[in-house]
C-alpha cells in the first residue's frame, strides 16, 4: 500500500505574496490579510519615517524661505518722580544715570508689543499684511490673502517676542520677517507705537493725579466753609463770639465786684462797730453791697447758673462752641494740607517723564537665523523614527499576545 500527498500547484505567473482567500472569509479577514501583506515593517518604516524625512529636507533645504531676527534692547525711564508724593509706585531701585526704573512699566511696553491693539494699529499704518504675503515666501510660512484680523494677530504672534529682566527692568524685544529690512523697519514701527502708548498712559497718570488732588481740595474747602458757617450760627444765635473770652472776663468782674462787696462791708462794719448803722452812710452802704450782691448773682448765673438772665450760660455753650471751633480748625488744617499737595502734584506733572530709552537699537541682519533648517530636520526625522519604533514595539506585543 502506498501514501499519497496531493500538493496544489502555485502558478508561477501569480504574485510571490498572494494568499488563497477562500470565498467564506469576511471584509475584515480581508483587510487584515493584506494588511499583512503591504504593511510590513520595511514598508511601514518608508511610509512613516523615510518619506515625510525626506519630503521635511526637500522643504527645510529647498523651499523654506529664509527670516531674519532684529533685536532691539531697551527700558522704560521716569525722570522728575517727587520721593514726597509719588508713593503708590514700587520702584526696584535708582538709576546711576538718573530718574527711576519702573520694573512694572517695563512689563507694560512687553504686553502691548504682543497685544492686538498694536497689530492693528501697525496694519493700520504701514499695511503689516503687505510683510507676510509676498510670493517670494513659501506656502507654508506666508499670510494668506484672505486673512482675518485675527489670523494676522495669531501670524504675529509667532513672529515676535519679549523678555523682560526683572531685576534690572531691561526689555529685549525681537521680530522676524522675511528680510532684512522688514524686520527692521517693523520693530521700529512697533518700538514707535509703543513709545506712544507709554507717553499717553504718563500723560493720562500725571493728569489723574492733579485731578484727584484738586478734588480734595474742593472737598475739603467745602467742610472749612461748612464749619464756618455752623461756627457763625451758632454765634449769631447765642450771641457769644468767644465763650472762653466772655468767661475770663465774667470772672474778671465778679472779681472786682468782690473787691467792692469787701470794701463797703469793712466799712459797714465798722459803722456797726459804732452804732452808727442805722444812719443814712449805713443805710447806703447796706443798698450798694445788696446791689453788688445782685450783680454778682447775675454773672455767675451767666457763668454756671441755674437760669441765664441775659442769653445762654457759659458753661452750657462752651462745650458746643468747643465742638464747632475744633471742627474748624480741623477742617482748615485739611484745607491747607490739600492746596499744599495741589501745588506739589502740579509741579510733579510739570517735571515727570516716562519715555523708552533703546540703549541697543535694531540694525539690519546679516545672516538669516531662522529657521534652523538642519536641526529641525534631524528633530523631526529622530521623532518620526521613535514614534514608528513605539508603534511597532505595541503591534508586536499585541500578536503576541494573541498567539
Amino acid at each position: 500500500m502506498s501514501l499519497e500527498v496531493a500538493y496544489n500547484r502555485r502558478d508561477p505567473s501569480e504574485h510571490p505574496y498572494a494568499v488563497d482567500e477562500p470565498a467564506s472569509l469576511s471584509g475584515k479577514q480581508r483587510f487584515r490579510r493584506l494588511a499583512e501583506v503591504f504593511f510590513t515593517k520595511k514598508n511601514s518604516l518608508i511610509i512613516f519615517v523615510l518619506i515625510p524625512s525626506i519630503a521635511a529636507a526637500i522643504y527645510y533645504f529647498l523651499i523654506a524661505s529664509s527670516q531674519y531676527i532684529s533685536e532691539t534692547r531697551m527700558i522704560v525711564r521716569t525722570i522728575g518722580v517727587s520721593e514726597q508724593f509719588d508713593t503708590s509706585e514700587k520702584r526696584e531701585g535708582r538709576s546711576m544715570i538718573g530718574g527711576d526704573s519702573l520694573t512694572q512699566d517695563s512689563y507694560i511696553v512687553a504686553n502691548y508689543l504682543k497685544s492686538p491693539e498694536i497689530v492693528r494699529r501697525l496694519d493700520s499704518e504701514i499695511n503689516l499684511r503687505r510683510f507676510f504675503w509676498r510670493d517670494n515666501i513659501d506656502l507654508l510660512s506666508r499670510l494668506s490673502d484672505s486673512a482675518r484680523f485675527e489670523d494676522l494677530y495669531e501670524y504675529w504672534l509667532k513672529h515676535v517676542d519679549t523678555y523682560v529682566d526683572g531685576p534690572s527692568g531691561i526689555i529685549i524685544f525681537t521680530f522676524r520677517a522675511f528680510s532684512p529690512e522688514d524686520s527692521v523697519k517693523i520693530s521700529k514701527a512697533a518700538l514707535a507705537a509703543a513709545d506712544e502708548m507709554i507717553d499717553k498712559i504718563s500723560e493720562k497718570a500725571k493728569r489723574d493725579l492733579v485731578v484727584r488732588v484738586e478734588t480734595d481740595v474742593n472737598a475739603s474747602l467745602a467742610d472749612y466753609r461748612a464749619a464756618l458757617d455752623e461756627l457763625r450760627d451758632y454765634q449769631n444765635k447765642t450771641g457769644i463770639l468767644d465763650p472762653l473770652s466772655s468767661a475770663k472776663m465774667l470772672s474778671a468782674i465778679i472779681s472786682k465786684l468782690t473787691e467792692q462787696k469787701l470794701q463797703l462791708t469793712v466799712s459797714l462794719k465798722s459803722l456797726e462797730a459804732a452804732n452808727a448803722d442805722d444812719t443814712a452812710r449805713g443805710r447806703e452802704l447796706r443798698r450798694s453791697i445788696q446791689a453788688i450782691d445782685d450783680q454778682i448773682a447775675v454773672r455767675q448765673n451767666s457763668m454756671a447758673g441755674r437760669e441765664a438772665t441775659d442769653g445762654a450760660q457759659l458753661s452750657s455753650s462752651l462745650t458746643e462752641f468747643s465742638r464747632l471751633e475744633t471742627r474748624r480748625i480741623v477742617t482748615q488744617a485739611i484745607y491747607e494740607a490739600n492746596v499744599r499737595n495741589l501745588d506739589t502734584a502740579k509741579s510733579t506733572a510739570l517735571k515727570r517723564t516716562t519715555f523708552i530709552s533703546v540703549f541697543s537699537d535694531s540694525h539690519i541682519p546679516e545672516d538669516s537665523n531662522y529657521p534652523d533648517r538642519f536641526s529641525n530636520w534631524i528633530i523631526l526625522t529622530v521623532g518620526l523614527l521613535t514614534l514608528w519604533m513605539t508603534a511597532t514595539l505595541i503591534w508586536m506585543s499585541i500578536e503576541d499576545h494573541r498567539v
